[in-house]
């Protein structure tokens, strides 16, 4: 493959990209609003004024005590049952583990955006054909579409990440005297499952994007992702199931498997009449 002629693919596709607001806007604003405002909000609220250990709020305390207490991180069960207050407790246990599943949200839906917008971006604008008889292999198309659709999901997740663990440790240290989000499940999160979950969803959506006519229905079909990370908050805020090292290291690798399936499929299904077809159809 040409590296020269994946770089162009990929440049062309960042450009458009970010000269779209309806592309940038919402990979801009979702992590901006999940990721740092709302987790700065609820620590702030919840440790400098008390709000969670109000008199209604007291008879929470012994279930919540008792969930504590059937932790199965027995470090985060020590950590846990030494913190003198409903509210530490609480908000302890949200930045731990409760924002993890809106990471991957804001990985999955904006991974979705960029790729949602490649081929079916095209499609709108008229210049797949272009593309398709130009001098490039199937395989460079893709691969320039996958880059331009990783690197500013990757880059924008993990700038999300850094702001995230600056403003709420600055918030939250002097109540917990320890530095948060290093430690090795937000680790494993955002070094191996992040990449590796941005990885595939790109791939599938690209694959959806280059089938269908829209960018409103790769998008919708990029949707389905987010059911299950839905299900892993519901989990973990129940304590049904918990996101420890080894189960992040078990998806991250499970992600792998699939990026290595789907790479195999664009190879096999995706050849240049296929895409001519579904452009002019």
């Amino acid at each position: 493959m040409n590296k020269q002629i994946i770089s162009a693919i990929a440049r062309k596709d960042l450009k458009a990209t970010f000269s779209s607001k309806r592309v940038w806007v919402p990979m801009i604003i979702l992590p901006l609003l999940l990721c740092i405002i709302f987790p700065a909000v609820f620590s702030y609220f919840g440790l400098h004024t008390g709000i969670m250990i109000a008199d209604g709020a007291k008879d929470l305390e012994k279930p919540i005590n008792a969930f504590i207490e059937s932790f199965p991180n027995s470090d985060m069960r020590d950590t846990l049952v030494a913190l003198p207050t409903l509210s530490l407790k609480s908000v302890y246990y949200f930045l731990n583990f409760m924002m993890i599943p809106f990471f991957l949200i804001v990985a999955i839906i904006n991974s979705m955006v960029t790729s949602s917008n490649s081929f079916a971006g095209e499609k709108e604008r008229n210049t797949l054909e272009t593309l398709l008889f130009a001098p490039i292999s199937v395989a460079e198309l893709f691969v320039g579409k996958v880059i331009a659709s990783l690197v500013p999901s990757v880059v924008i997740t993990f700038a999300a990440f850094v702001l995230n663990a600056v403003i709420v440790n600055i918030i939250a240290y002097p109540y917990f005297k320890e530095v948060l989000f290093i430690n090795a499940n937000w680790l494993i999160l955002m070094f191996w499952v992040i990449p590796t979950l941005v990885l595939f969803n790109i791939v599938l959506n690209v694959l959806v994007s280059a089938r269908v006519k829209s960018f409103q229905e790769a998008q919708q079909f990029g949707g389905l992702m987010v059911l299950p990370v839905v299900g892993i908050i519901v989990s973990q805020a129940s304590g049904f199931f918990f996101l420890s090292p080894l189960v992040l290291l078990l998806i991250g690798a499970g992600f792998l498997i699939g990026n290595a399936i789907l790479l195999k499929l664009i190879t096999k299904f995706n050849q240049r009449n296929a895409l001519f077809e579904s452009q002019i159809h």
